[in-house]
């Protein structure tokens, strides 16, 4: 009897228990830009189980260096199950960022990040998708530094902070996969 208690037991916690749903925060989808080897990158083409998506650009002296070494971090933390994740990085830059000097900067970092780039409107367009703002100054770019994660159905389920720890992170990560 007792036996027979613990296995019901177990079996009610089991089926209690289901991961967490994120829901769509409600901005992002499909896009498609410049990347690697100068090709036509499309997200719905490219995604992989878990993509995190950020605005920056290759001469930025705080957020975008600090972004991408936590994204080294969360890299490690993962372990093997970083197979499933993508780092892009979409440069509001496109003046001064090319293909080929985005893939350096990024991959510097990372292995499986990539660098997007398009025409003023092309990034504008996506810029304004995810809700994300920048604005050209005389030296700089002032840009959000939200991190949008973006499953491989293209709906975005988490806003990062820059503030958030690569702890937690992966932690949020790991709910997903």
């Amino acid at each position: 009897m007792f036996a027979f208690l613990v296995c019901v037991c177990s079996l009610e916690f089991l089926s209690c228990y289901s991961k967490p749903k994120f829901d769509s925060v409600g901005v992002g989808g499909d896009f498609s830009l410049q990347g690697p080897g100068n090709k036509t990158w499309q997200l719905s083409q490219n995604s992989k189980k878990i993509n995190l998506i950020f605005f920056g650009y290759t001469s930025c002296p705080d957020f975008c260096p600090m972004t991408l070494d936590k994204y080294k971090k969360v890299n490690e933390l993962l372990g093997s199950a970083n197979k499933d994740l993508q780092i892009v990085f979409i440069s509001v830059d496109s003046e001064r960022d090319s293909v080929d000097k985005l893939q350096s900067y990024v991959h510097f970092y990372t292995l499986n990040g990539l660098g997007l780039i398009g025409t003023k409107e092309e990034i504008d367009k996506v810029v304004k998708l995810f809700a994300a703002s920048y604005q050209k100054n005389a030296n700089s770019i002032d840009h959000s530094t939200y991190t949008y994660l973006v499953d491989d159905q293209m709906q975005t389920r988490y806003l990062f902070r820059h503030s958030d720890p690569p702890e937690k992170i992966v932690e949020i990560i790991k709910l997903l996969l």
